[in-house]
Protein backbone atom coordinates (compact mmCIF):
# COMPACT_ATOMS: atom_id res chain seq x y z
CA UNK A 1 0.00 0.00 0.00
CA UNK A 2 1.56 3.18 -1.08
CA UNK A 3 1.33 6.35 0.40
CA UNK A 4 -1.14 8.61 -1.35
CA UNK A 5 -3.37 4.99 -1.26
CA UNK A 6 -2.94 5.71 2.61
CA UNK A 7 -3.81 9.05 2.86
CA UNK A 8 -6.64 8.83 0.47
CA UNK A 9 -8.55 6.57 2.34
CA UNK A 10 -7.96 7.50 5.56
CA UNK A 11 -7.25 7.14 9.49
CA UNK A 12 -8.59 3.68 10.96
CA UNK A 13 -9.89 3.38 14.28
CA UNK A 14 -10.18 0.25 16.34
CA UNK A 15 -13.76 -0.08 17.98
CA UNK A 16 -14.47 -2.65 20.45
CA UNK A 17 -17.56 -3.67 22.03
CA UNK A 18 -17.06 -4.48 25.76
CA UNK A 19 -20.66 -3.12 27.31
CA UNK A 20 -22.62 -6.61 27.25
CA UNK A 21 -23.71 -8.11 30.43
CA UNK A 22 -22.47 -11.38 29.94
CA UNK A 23 -25.46 -13.90 30.06
CA UNK A 24 -23.84 -16.24 28.46
CA UNK A 25 -21.19 -16.71 31.00
CA UNK A 26 -23.36 -16.88 34.13
CA UNK A 27 -22.56 -14.31 36.70
CA UNK A 28 -19.01 -13.54 36.01
CA UNK A 29 -18.31 -10.27 33.68
CA UNK A 30 -16.36 -12.40 31.10
CA UNK A 31 -14.44 -9.46 29.72
CA UNK A 32 -12.55 -9.23 33.33
CA UNK A 33 -11.60 -13.31 33.06
CA UNK A 34 -7.91 -13.73 33.38
CA UNK A 35 -6.68 -14.60 29.93
CA UNK A 36 -2.93 -15.49 30.09
CA UNK A 37 -2.21 -13.22 32.53
CA UNK A 38 -4.57 -10.35 31.93
CA UNK A 39 -8.42 -9.47 31.40
CA UNK A 40 -9.75 -10.76 28.27
CA UNK A 41 -10.43 -6.95 27.62
CA UNK A 42 -7.13 -5.85 28.38
CA UNK A 43 -5.73 -8.51 26.12
CA UNK A 44 -8.19 -7.61 22.98
CA UNK A 45 -7.56 -3.78 23.74
CA UNK A 46 -3.37 -4.36 23.31
CA UNK A 47 -3.57 -6.28 20.55
CA UNK A 48 -5.63 -3.63 19.08
CA UNK A 49 -3.11 -0.93 19.53
CA UNK A 50 -0.29 -2.87 18.35
CA UNK A 51 -1.87 -3.56 14.98
CA UNK A 52 -1.36 0.14 14.73
CA UNK A 53 -5.01 1.36 14.84
CA UNK A 54 -5.63 4.57 16.13
CA UNK A 55 -7.69 6.00 18.00
CA UNK A 56 -8.63 2.58 19.56
CA UNK A 57 -12.50 3.22 21.73
CA UNK A 58 -13.64 0.14 24.08
CA UNK A 59 -17.59 1.06 24.01
CA UNK A 60 -18.05 0.43 27.97
CA UNK A 61 -21.50 -0.19 29.33
CA UNK A 62 -22.09 -3.00 31.60
CA UNK A 63 -19.88 -2.68 34.87
CA UNK A 64 -18.11 0.22 32.64
CA UNK A 65 -15.97 1.12 36.25
CA UNK A 66 -14.32 -1.87 35.80
CA UNK A 67 -14.39 -2.62 32.52
CA UNK A 68 -12.68 0.97 32.00
CA UNK A 69 -10.09 0.24 34.76
CA UNK A 70 -8.78 -2.80 33.40
CA UNK A 71 -7.81 -1.40 30.12
CA UNK A 72 -6.64 1.74 31.76
CA UNK A 73 -2.72 2.95 30.94
CA UNK A 74 -3.08 1.02 27.23
CA UNK A 75 -3.61 4.47 25.63
CA UNK A 76 -7.28 3.45 24.51
CA UNK A 77 -9.99 6.18 25.06
CA UNK A 78 -13.45 4.43 27.02
CA UNK A 79 -16.73 5.42 25.75
CA UNK A 80 -19.83 4.28 27.96
CA UNK A 81 -23.02 3.16 26.27
CA UNK A 82 -26.04 3.95 28.33
CA UNK A 83 -28.17 2.08 26.08
CA UNK A 84 -26.00 -1.36 26.49
CA UNK A 85 -29.47 -3.26 27.51
CA UNK A 86 -30.20 -3.02 24.03
CA UNK A 87 -27.33 -4.95 22.63
CA UNK A 88 -24.30 -4.85 20.65
CA UNK A 89 -26.14 -2.79 18.10
CA UNK A 90 -26.25 0.46 20.54
CA UNK A 91 -22.47 -0.17 21.09
CA UNK A 92 -21.90 0.15 17.80
CA UNK A 93 -24.47 3.32 17.47
CA UNK A 94 -22.44 4.89 20.35
CA UNK A 95 -19.20 4.21 19.26
CA UNK A 96 -19.60 5.35 15.70
CA UNK A 97 -20.54 8.45 17.33
CA UNK A 98 -17.95 8.98 19.27
CA UNK A 99 -15.36 8.91 15.82
CA UNK A 100 -14.09 12.24 14.47
CA UNK A 101 -14.38 13.62 11.11
CA UNK A 102 -10.99 12.48 9.78
CA UNK A 103 -11.97 8.49 10.07
CA UNK A 104 -11.89 7.03 7.05
CA UNK A 105 -12.68 3.53 8.08
CA UNK A 106 -13.56 1.61 11.23
CA UNK A 107 -12.52 -1.91 12.47
CA UNK A 108 -15.04 -3.29 15.00
CA UNK A 109 -13.50 -5.90 17.29
CA UNK A 110 -15.72 -8.17 19.65
CA UNK A 111 -14.45 -7.95 23.68
CA UNK A 112 -14.71 -11.52 24.12
CA UNK A 113 -12.58 -12.53 20.92
CA UNK A 114 -8.89 -12.27 22.93
CA UNK A 115 -7.48 -14.81 20.84
CA UNK A 116 -7.60 -12.82 17.40
CA UNK A 117 -3.64 -12.43 16.16
CA UNK A 118 -2.23 -8.84 15.68
CA UNK A 119 -0.97 -10.22 11.95
CA UNK A 120 -4.34 -10.79 11.40
CA UNK A 121 -5.39 -7.64 12.30
CA UNK A 122 -2.83 -6.17 10.32
CA UNK A 123 -3.71 -8.58 7.01
CA UNK A 124 -7.96 -6.50 7.23
CA UNK A 125 -5.84 -3.07 7.18
CA UNK A 126 -3.73 -3.53 4.71
CA UNK A 127 -6.34 -5.05 2.36
CA UNK A 128 -8.76 -2.29 2.75
CA UNK A 129 -9.49 0.00 -0.14
CA UNK A 130 -12.42 1.73 -0.83
CA UNK A 131 -11.23 2.91 -4.06
CA UNK A 132 -10.98 -0.18 -5.75
CA UNK A 133 -14.56 -1.56 -4.13
CA UNK A 134 -12.98 -3.27 -0.94
CA UNK A 135 -15.06 -1.13 1.70
CA UNK A 136 -15.91 -4.60 3.86
CA UNK A 137 -12.65 -6.22 5.12
CA UNK A 138 -13.35 -9.39 6.71
CA UNK A 139 -11.35 -12.68 7.90
CA UNK A 140 -12.19 -16.12 6.57
CA UNK A 141 -11.02 -19.20 8.02
CA UNK A 142 -10.91 -22.45 6.66
CA UNK A 143 -14.31 -21.06 4.32
CA UNK A 144 -16.33 -20.07 7.25
CA UNK A 145 -16.51 -15.96 7.86
CA UNK A 146 -15.07 -14.51 11.43
CA UNK A 147 -14.33 -11.06 12.82
CA UNK A 148 -13.23 -8.68 13.26
CA UNK A 149 -14.59 -7.26 10.54
CA UNK A 150 -13.43 -3.26 9.15
CA UNK A 151 -15.94 -0.73 7.40
CA UNK A 152 -15.74 2.31 5.40
CA UNK A 153 -17.07 5.41 6.32
CA UNK A 154 -19.55 5.31 4.05
CA UNK A 155 -21.10 2.65 6.03
CA UNK A 156 -21.02 4.76 9.26
CA UNK A 157 -25.07 5.79 8.82
CA UNK A 158 -25.87 2.23 8.30
CA UNK A 159 -23.73 1.13 11.24
CA UNK A 160 -25.65 3.38 13.02
CA UNK A 161 -29.29 2.57 11.93
CA UNK A 162 -28.88 -0.91 13.32
CA UNK A 163 -31.35 -2.19 16.42
CA UNK A 164 -31.27 -4.91 18.60
CA UNK A 165 -28.80 -7.16 19.28
CA UNK A 166 -27.29 -7.44 16.22
CA UNK A 167 -23.98 -6.88 14.73
CA UNK A 168 -22.80 -5.25 11.66
CA UNK A 169 -23.62 -8.34 9.55
CA UNK A 170 -27.13 -6.51 7.84
CA UNK A 171 -24.88 -4.51 6.15
CA UNK A 172 -22.64 -6.70 5.10
CA UNK A 173 -25.44 -8.83 3.69
CA UNK A 174 -26.67 -5.50 2.18
CA UNK A 175 -22.96 -4.81 0.34
CA UNK A 176 -21.93 -8.08 -1.31
CA UNK A 177 -20.21 -6.05 -3.63
CA UNK A 178 -17.98 -4.12 -1.61
CA UNK A 179 -17.09 -7.12 0.19
CA UNK A 180 -13.85 -8.09 0.55
CA UNK A 181 -13.00 -11.39 2.52
CA UNK A 182 -9.29 -12.38 3.89
CA UNK A 183 -7.68 -15.72 4.05
CA UNK A 184 -6.18 -16.11 7.43
CA UNK A 185 -4.23 -18.96 9.14
CA UNK A 186 -6.15 -17.60 12.94
CA UNK A 187 -8.53 -20.21 14.24
CA UNK A 188 -8.98 -16.47 16.60
CA UNK A 189 -11.68 -15.16 14.49
CA UNK A 190 -14.15 -17.38 15.33
CA UNK A 191 -13.12 -18.54 18.76
CA UNK A 192 -14.91 -16.24 21.98
CA UNK A 193 -15.26 -17.70 25.65
CA UNK A 194 -18.71 -19.41 24.66
CA UNK A 195 -17.32 -21.28 21.44
CA UNK A 196 -14.10 -22.76 20.37
CA UNK A 197 -13.60 -24.14 17.08
CA UNK A 198 -12.80 -27.88 16.38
Amino acid sequence: MNANSCEARGAIAGLILAAGLSRRAGLANKLLIDTDGQPMIARVAARTKAAGLAPVLVVTGHEHKRVAKAVAGLGVQCVQNPDYEEGMAASIRHGVAALDDNIGGVLICLGDMPWVEVATLVSLIEAYDPKNNREICRPLYQGKSGNPVLFARIHFDALGAIKGDRGGKPVIEANPDVLNEIDVDDAGVLRDLDRVPT
